[in-house]
This record gives C-alpha cells, sequence and structure tokens, in this order.
C-alpha cells in the first residue's frame, strides 16, 4: 500500500488504541519493553513539519523530498512513529531488544491492515537522522525511529510487488 493512496478518514481513538494494544504484543525477553510509539496526527503535523522543514535544511536534503514528506504527512490521517529504546546495562543483547521493536512494526502494520486500513511503514531520512529523533521525539543517545507507520482509508489498491521465491529462501536442515 503506497502512502500517496491513503486518504481520510482515518480510524478513531478507540480503534487506534485497541490495534495498538494487540500490536504491542511482541517477544521481549527480560520485560524490558525497549519500544515506545508516538502519534503524529491532527493539529500537532504542524509542529512536526516545522521540524521536517529546519532540520531537512540544516543537512541539505532536497527540497522536493521535504515536500514529499510534508505530502505524505497532511494526507495521511495518523502517522505512528516507533521509537526502539534499547536498555544497553541490560543482560538481553541489543539485537533482540531492536528485534523486538522490528516486531512491533510489523505487528502495527499488519493489525490495521486486518482490520480493513490501509498502512505502510517508512523509514528514510526522518528515522535515520538521530538529531531529528532527538528534535521531534526528545529521542536519548540510545533511541532511535525504527519507522513511521502511515495509517488512513485507501480506495486504490497498489499491485503487490514481486515477492521472493519460496524455492530460493526456504531450505531444509539435514
Amino acid at each position: 500500500m503506497s502512502v500517496k493512496n491513503l486518504n481520510y478518514p482515518g480510524p478513531n481513538h478507540n480503534q487506534t488504541m485497541a490495534i495498538l494494544k494487540n500490536a504491542l504484543r511482541v517477544p521481549d525477553h527480560g520485560k524490558l519493553e525497549p519500544l515506545r510509539i508516538v502519534l503524529i496526527s491532527g493539529d500537532y503535523k504542524k509542529n512536526f513539519i516545522s521540524i521536517i522543514e529546519k532540520r531537512g535544511k540544516e543537512i541539505d536534503i532536497d527540497p522536493l523530498k521535504i515536500e514529499k514528506n510534508k505530502a505524505n504527512l497532511l494526507g495521511t490521517p495518523i502517522i505512528l512513529a516507533v521509537i526502539c529504546s534499547p536498555s544497553i546495562s541490560s543482560k538481553i543483547p541489543k539485537i533482540e531488544q531492536i528485534l523486538s521493536c522490528g516486531a512491533l512494526c510489523m505487528n502495527i502494520l499488519n493489525n490495521f491492515l486486518v482490520k480493513g486500513w490501509g498502512a505502510n511503514w517508512l523509514t528514510g531520512w526522518m528515522a535515520n537522522d538521530k538529531k531529528f529523533g532527538e528534535l521531534a521525539f526528545n529521542n536519548t543517545k540510545n533511541e532511535f525511529v525504527a519507522g513511521y507507520i502511515y495509517v488512513g482509508s485507501y480506495e486504490v489498491i497498489n499491485p503487490d510487488r514481486p515477492r521472493p521465491s519460496l524455492d530460493e529462501k526456504i531450505s531444509y536442515f539435514k
């Protein structure tokens, strides 16, 4: 599902919270909960756009890319920023905590899709730039944006892209 095909209306607050409650059920060794979710919607999108514009200029992001980011944001009812917050002092390896956050992103995406909403998981410069995460979400030095899940209604379904061949990706232990 392409973000450009998402539109209004989106799920209401109760629908969103019910979906997120299910999505938060991810593998979490040590019960560290190395993740958090920031909802971006309504008038607060203006604040987020200000950060996109300011930080984008500071790091010389192509103005066309910034405009695309803004259009995606304004055209979609809800954006969920998934923040990975690994515990460095934990006995649980950092990679397991990161995988837990990745599982959350996939759970969020699939839970919205199963309920009939359109959704897309994006990363890009707003996820990869540590300073952007600090400015937008008060990320600590250990935290990073795992991705943005864009959610809304849809009328057009993109044709599915080619998927890996099962024969090429699955082997059997002998």
